[in-house]
């Protein structure tokens, strides 16, 4: 196979799907902190944020693939 410099979709996909995670993650962060009065989360907390963030993961799904498929296809 011929290396080259061009990224496949899934890796695209992939760049753009843990862009969109951390952005949810951070906002999911500063939700609860400011909910919480900035204390310092619990382990139990901290589970509770990451089932929050794959939930909204899950519902934002096939709008990341779709914008993720549109910028992909437009630079090619």
């Amino acid at each position: 196979m011929e290396h080259s410099d061009e990224m496949t979709f899934a890796e695209y996909f992939k760049a753009k799907y843990e862009l969109y995670r951390g952005l949810i993650s951070f906002v999911v962060a500063m939700q609860w902190l400011t909910d919480h009065d900035f204390a310092v989360p619990t382990d139990r907390d901290a589970r509770l944020m990451e089932i929050e963030v794959s939930r909204q993961m899950c519902d934002a799904w096939a709008e990341i693939y779709g914008i993720a498929l549109r910028e992909w296809l437009d630079g090619q």
